[in-house]
């Protein structure tokens, strides 16, 4: 630690910026070198479980008036209760946020927490911060959960690369639009649920990671980013989708959450085609259950584009569901799969194997499988097993909750199931997460 206090004051302050303010407190009991050293450290990172009663609204009113011979703010993180500033008014916030954006701040994060009693589910957030930072001309990250932001008339964000809004209100559509398309170095986008827009608009010459969630009441999506390089879209229904100038190959990530089979209507398959010509263009591939059944659901009047291009696919399975009927046709239009991940949380259906035809990709070209499973799936591993003529690895995955008695039992199933690859190796280990 002596070595450490014999640093120049603006590299300890550098260091310091790595803790959470809490931790950077803390260290003022080191020595009488470090007792005000937090005070002056550029930045702010709080949580409100910190604090009791109105402590929290103190200190960061001390803190940003503590330095003014230095007013830099390098990144402002805060995590507060949002039930008792809609109630006090946002006047403080708002203080906040434009006296970090004067002074410089690159890093803003705001999380407006809610107990699960008060939180209501389709209310769009009380609190709006300034039109200021549309004008935040330091700002490089920008993340925002719960809250709105006040209409603002133009914009400067000429640093910001990346831009994370969850349960975020906008004043328009166009305003949503206008952040974005005026970020000349936006890299990274990611929306998760938006309150107040009907169509989405994402114009970025050089995003390159796209991530959108969005609620039921948006009726569109239009997609203008040359240097795409990541898409993932999460919708409760497949709404119409507009995606130009768009290059390819990417890794992109379909899912429909709340799809059920009476969704499968006339506006849907009308609207699929859009999605399932995309996929034409990528090689890495996510889908959930829902999306999957819609897809094979649309291929018995007529059959899926062949996806060429396609070597690597996710797959997340739940509920029971006739998962090797599903795959068998998906695949079929597949004849370059190389990689293929599968999870399943539920029981699966019993089919007779023996009668699921072998599409192309088995027996050519497919040289991977990882299966995470909550209840077995033997007979789809001996459906993969059986017909996966060059496959090389199969990696079974077990939830913790499962004991190694169970797994044990079940690897040595599967090791006496008949192999048509005489190179594939088998294994099995437990899995913490789920991949997909």
């Amino acid at each position: 630690m002596d070595l450490i206090s014999q640093l120049p004051e603006d590299l300890l302050h550098q260091i310091l910026l790595k803790l959470d303010t809490t931790g950077s407190v803390r260290t003022s009991v080191l020595s009488t070198r470090w007792r005000y050293l937090w005070q002056r450290v550029p930045g702010l990172d709080l949580y409100l479980f910190v604090f009791r009663d109105n402590g929290l609204k103190g200190f960061v009113n001390r803190f940003l008036d503590l330095d003014k011979e230095k007013p830099l703010i390098n990144q402002f993180k805060l995590v507060f209760d949002g039930g008792q500033y809609e109630t006090e008014g946002s006047n403080f916030i708002n203080k906040w946020v434009n006296s970090v954006v004067a002074r410089g701040v690159q890093h803003l994060v705001l999380f407006a927490y809610y107990m699960a009693s008060y939180y209501r589910k389709n209310d769009c957030p009380i609190i709006k911060l300034p039109g200021s930072i549309s004008m935040c001309e330091t700002l490089v990250h920008l993340e925002l959960v719960n809250l709105g932001i006040h209409s603002f008339d133009s914009v400067s964000l000429p640093r910001l690369e990346t831009m994370h809004f969850k349960s975020v209100w906008f004043s328009s559509d166009a305003a949503l639009e206008r952040l974005i398309s005026s970020s000349p170095l936006l890299r990274d986008l990611n929306i998760d649920k938006i309150w107040n827009v009907e169509f989405l608009r994402v114009r970025s010459q050089t995003l390159s990671s796209l991530n959108l969630n969005v609620p039921g009441r948006i009726t569109g999506v239009a997609i203008d980013a040359p240097r795409l390089k990541r898409l993932s879209l999460e919708f409760p229904h497949f709404i119409d989708l507009v995606l130009n100038s768009v290059s390819s190959p990417i890794r992109v990530c379909f899912n429909n959450f709340s799809l059920i089979e009476s969704d499968f209507n006339s506006s849907t398959m009308k609207t699929l085609p859009t999605y399932l010509a995309w996929i034409s263009k990528v090689k890495n591939l996510s889908l959930n259950c829902s999306t999957l059944k819609a897809m094979c659901a649309y291929s018995r009047p007529q059959p899926l584009p062949e996806f060429s291009n396609l070597t690597h696919l996710k797959v997340s399975f739940s509920n029971s569901v006739s998962v090797i009927e599903l795959l068998a046709t998906f695949l079929a239009s597949c004849p370059n799969l190389k990689s293929l991940q599968l999870s399943i949380c539920g029981k699966l259906y019993k089919v007779d194997t023996s009668r699921s035809h072998a599409p192309k990709c088995l027996l050519t070209s497919l040289e991977i499988v990882e299966i995470y499973s909550t209840a077995g799936g033997t007979e789809l591993v001996k459906y993969i097993l059986g017909n996966a003529a060059v496959l090389k690895e199969l990696n079974l995955k077990f939830p913790v909750w499962e004991g190694a008695k169970y797994r044990l039992q079940f690897v040595e199933k599967i090791l006496l199931l008949p192999k048509r690859s005489s190179v594939c190796q088998v294994s099995a280990h437990t899995a913490h997460e789920v991949f997909l």
